[in-house]
């Protein structure tokens, strides 16, 4: 599913006021004992003076003013099930419907979680997850953000996870001065030391611009332990209260104090089951959840579950999404920075008539969040005139 363009709200309609010219027409009747004719002369008339620019400057007309365009972003989140996962079809018989939904997506930023470097056998040949997923997304112009420093690697047995992929048609990594990252991978545990769950699962980060003028923005995306216990939920709410000081300290490093952040994932985190989990961690430090941003009738299938699970449901692969009226969100998109304003928020699906879930675009136990996002403070707005 494409996220739909903004609508724009018109203004109220001008009257236009017609003016209606009359032609008077002037009949003149002969008396019917007329006079002979007389011999009218008629006086010449001098021609109208030609008056050359010289002589007169005439006004220009005023340009009509133009406004500037706000640039925006769509930003995705997509945890695309691991290979391992037992309650969904094996990849193979779902990779397809995994790289036509983000090809198809309309989305400029996709976080991706669980692309794992598990070996996967496609086509005879053996690959890694994730390098497999970069193939199938190939075709709608994505390319993965170039990793320039890394405390995930192999040796350290870190649990690969959380990428962030861009068009790059409409994005561009950002190259910092100085030899300076500007895309990186690490583990939770470098944002919080000490965590009993996850401590060596992956995030991915990137400096990245629009090349509609957003200017330099920082994408961030995680993947959180699905741990239930008070522990597991421990964790996810440290994660959260500890992020903004890691992402500051980042910016603060890389010589981009004050540069808006766009945080994707996937928390395995909910509100009513964790009222001051991750999400209220980081709407604390003043990060804006896009699906509270996002006026309501720019809100499409928000009442939808972002997974496939429910305490009665332990199926990652029901007929139909699950829907409520306070719908089970684990997957997130939030930003935070001056002049950030979402506007639309999607959960992406693809149905049938009849409701079920279309299998050409379903190849996960997630379902693509999707959120456009304004850069209301561009440079390309700010900027001053000379």
């Amino acid at each position: 599913m494409s996220v739909p363009h903004k609508r724009v709200r018109s203004g109220p309609r001008l009257g236009i006021t017609a003016i209606v010219a009359s032609t008077v027409l002037a009949t003149l009747t002969a008396s019917s004992a007329q006079k002979p004719a007389k011999l009218i002369v008629v006086p010449t008339v001098s021609p109208t003076p030609v008056i050359t620019p010289s002589q007169v400057a005439l006004p220009s007309p005023s340009p009509t003013p133009t406004i500037p365009t706000v640039p925006s972003l769509t930003f995705s989140t997509y945890n695309v099930a691991k290979p391992t996962n037992t309650e969904v079809p094996a990849w193979n018989k779902r990779r397809l419907a995994i790289g036509r939904t983000i090809n198809e997506s309309n989305a400029d930023i996709v976080a991706v979680q669980e692309a794992t470097a598990l070996w996967v056998v496609v086509d005879g040949k053996r690959i890694r997850h994730w390098n497999d997923l970069q193939d199938l997304v190939k075709p709608g112009g994505y390319s993965s953000a170039q990793i320039q420093s890394n405390t995930c690697s192999t040796a350290s047995h870190c649990i690969h996870s959380a990428h962030i992929l861009f068009k790059t048609k409409t994005v561009k990594q950002l190259m910092l001065p100085n030899g300076l990252p500007s895309a990186g991978q690490g583990v939770l545990g470098d944002i919080v030391p000490g965590l009993r769950y996850a401590p060596k699962r992956e995030f991915s980060w990137a400096y990245l611009q629009g090349l509609n003028g957003t200017g330099t923005f920082l994408a961030i995306s995680v993947h959180l332990n699905n741990e239930t216990n008070p522990a597991g939920k421990a964790d996810r709410a440290k994660v959260g209260a500890a992020l903004t000081k890691w992402a500051k300290a980042l910016n603060k490093k890389s010589d981009l104090v004050g540069t808006p952040m766009v945080l994707m994932g996937d928390f395995n985190s909910f509100e009513a089951r964790e009222p001051r989990g991750m999400a209220y961690q980081l709407q604390k430090a003043g990060w804006t959840d896009s699906f509270d941003a996002a006026p309501d009738d720019l809100k499409f299938n928000f009442k939808a579950y972002t997974t496939s699970y429910t305490k009665s449901n332990m199926s990652g692969w029901p007929k139909k999404p699950i829907m409520s009226k306070n719908p089970v969100r684990i997957d997130y998109i939030m930003y935070r920075g001056k002049g950030l304003r979402a506007d639309v928020y999607a959960v992406a699906l693809n149905l049938k008539k009849d409701g079920s879930f279309d299998n050409n675009y379903r190849g996960s136990d997630h379902i693509m969040v999707q959120s456009v996002i304004y850069f209301e403070n561009a440079p390309s707005l700010t900027a001053k005139t000379p």
